[in-house]
């Protein structure tokens, strides 16, 4: 089915509102960003402390981060995103 041209509208006004930057959403990006590298770091140390082998070189350490962000990317970013409303989660 084709999309009218209203609906098409109202999302990409709904996509426009999404990418804008505010400091509401750049303050809660900021404090999910210092709260995962917190619990990475975290995590990171205790499985040093603990005797994973292969952790006290730095560029696994280095991967191991990285890993991490990539997987938690989309939790970090979320507040550009465009928010589903329930009657779209239902029509779909």
């Amino acid at each position: 089915m084709s999309k009218s041209n209203k609906q098409r509208k109202v999302e990409q006004r709904a996509q426009q509102q999404a990418r804008k930057v505010t400091v509401g959403k750049m303050l809660r990006l900021l404090l999910k960003s210092v709260a995962f590298a917190v619990l990475v770091s975290l995590l990171v140390i205790v499985l040093t402390i603990v005797g994973m082998p292969g952790l006290d070189n730095v560029w696994i350490q280095m991967a191991l981060v990285f890993g991490a962000y990539l997987l938690a990317y989309p939790i970090l970013m979320s507040e550009f995103r465009v928010k589903r409303s329930r009657r779209g989660r239902d029509e779909a």
